[in-house]
């Protein structure tokens, strides 16, 4: 299963969370990412739409990740916190 952004639904910034609305083409998915995860991968980076538009394939790699796993929340979503990003950057490599 491959996550991608949905067409027509840039994410966004509420709550100091990025919302990232995502698809896996059978089920339409919300990508919460906390504002520490953001921090984590954005470095010294301003977080901004933008950067999110540019950053939403590497979430929905951390979510389809966390999917695998069976962590998915309540109502299709998946949160994604700091050590998500963490764990997932040293499977990477």
């Amino acid at each position: 299963m491959t996550l991608f952004i949905r067409p027509g639904m840039p994410p966004f910034i509420m709550d100091e969370n990025a919302h990232v609305p995502m698809s896996d083409g059978e089920t339409d998915w919300l990508v919460i990412v906390t504002r520490e995860a953001l921090e984590d991968k954005a470095g010294a980076d301003e977080i901004s739409p933008n950067w999110l538009l540019e950053n939403s394939d590497f979430f929905g790699e951390v979510a389809n990740y966390k999917l695998q796993l069976g962590r998915e929340g309540e109502e299709a979503t998946v949160w994604v916190q700091s050590e998500d990003v963490k764990q997932w950057q040293d499977i990477r490599g």
